[in-house]
């Protein structure tokens, strides 16, 4: 049985790289509304004015003795909103559950990466990972600037029109989000084959070898049980 998984090792270091990354922009957003609120001008609106600005309709008259026209409605903060709880669900959450996953294989099981699935294991993390994580941060970004644009310019913001927001903030951003949105599901579904081949490969040559199902061949917190059985024997003869 393997001491130490070294994936779970690579992925609870991406956890913290991430988790490091959540805290500082978490303190630049903190930052600004409390700076904001002492008086402080040029930093920008607050985090908690994009999300209270709630949706923002334009009209245009396009027949006035009818009195009808179009309206275009925009609600940027959605985009921030979706984007920060997405990077922290998923860049920080998810690539830390994912390591549990990997020492369960490596360490629990005692059967250790090696040949391809190392790359699968590398395109989770980085791919899969960083793909994802980059998307979510692209959204909460555009929803920041795109929410900012929609305030009023007595609030902080740029007083534009929700027409201009979506041409000039979010619809640029909707290709880049939805590339690497692609790329981290691909990530994520190349990492799940390398592991679930891997657990199935285990459980196989378990089976053909007679012995027990790899799922059960240790007891709580990775102590083999039938070793355990022993110590408690010597201890209690």
């Amino acid at each position: 049985m393997a001491e130490q998984s070294t994936w779970a090792g690579r992925f609870v270091a991406a956890a913290i790289i991430q988790g490091a990354i959540a805290f500082v922009i978490m303190s630049i957003l903190v930052a600004i509304s409390v700076l904001g609120a002492l008086g402080v001008a040029g930093l920008g609106p607050s985090p908690g004015k994009i999300v209270a600005g709630g949706d923002s309709c334009s009209v245009r008259i396009t027949n006035s003795t009818a009195g009808t026209g179009t309206a275009t409605c925009s609600n940027a903060s959605n985009w921030f909103i979706v984007g920060m709880i997405g990077y922290a669900l998923v860049g920080v959450l998810g690539i830390a559950v994912s390591a549990l996953f990997y020492q369960y294989l490596e360490s629990t099981l005692g059967a250790p990466y090696s040949g391809w699935r190392n790359i699968t294991a590398w395109l989770h993390l980085l791919v899969g990972g960083g793909g994802s994580s980059a998307a979510a941060l692209l959204a909460a970004y555009g929803g920041y600037l795109g929410g900012a644009a929609l305030l009023p310019v007595g609030s902080g913001g740029l007083g534009q029109n929700p027409g201009y927001v979506h041409t000039n903030i979010l619809n640029p951003l909707s290709l880049p989000i939805t590339v690497l949105m692609a790329l981290g599901l691909l990530g994520f579904f190349l990492g799940g084959v390398g592991y679930v081949t891997a657990w199935w490969s285990l459980r196989k040559k378990a089976k053909a070898s007679g012995g027990a199902d790899p799922g059960r061949r240790s007891g709580p917190c990775g102590i083999r049980t039938h070793g355990f059985r022993l110590a408690k024997a010597a201890i209690f003869r």
